[in-house]
């Protein structure tokens, strides 16, 4: 019975392990885009990118998309320093060498807005103030198409 008892204490710091090591990647972000970047993507806090930014990067041959903009804030100065990415957007720039999608829901669906490399929305259409993910590489559904 003690034998049962030690076995079963054994596997609960394992499990504990288990979860810590499946926790999902945090996005490298930073306040610009540079030149040698794969996927580069800037959500911006006011419309007519201004305000505080946030800039989203991964390096090349990386899919670095984020399904879920919820642990990420506005970095740059200006208006909406501080506040939180998900949901509070206005406008974006694609500084990527691909299609880069912005979209309503996490987890890559909903109506979204797609955009060309290197397309820039003054305001975004069907995520404005509703942005919850972001997929480089990725097309979606009913996007409003930027170019």
């Amino acid at each position: 019975m003690s034998l049962l008892r030690r076995s079963a204490s054994m596997a609960i710091p394992a499990v504990v392990v288990i979860g810590f090591g499946a926790a999902p990647a945090q996005a490298d972000t930073g306040l610009y885009c540079d030149n040698y970047y794969d996927n580069c993507g800037a959500f911006y806090f006011n419309s007519n990118t201004s305000g505080s930014h946030i800039v989203f990067t991964g390096l090349k041959g990386q899919q670095g998309s984020i399904p879920d903009l919820a642990p990420y804030k506005f970095l740059g100065p200006g208006n909406g320093k501080g506040q939180s990415v998900k949901n509070n957007a206005a406008s974006f720039y694609n500084g990527s060498f691909q299609i880069t999608t912005v979209f309503f829901n996490s987890n890559y669906s909903g109506p979204c807005d797609s955009f060309e490399p290197h397309a820039t929305a003054k305001q975004l259409r069907n995520t404005y103030n509703e942005n919850a993910s972001l997929g480089f590489g990725r097309s979606g559904v009913n996007c409003y198409k930027f170019n």
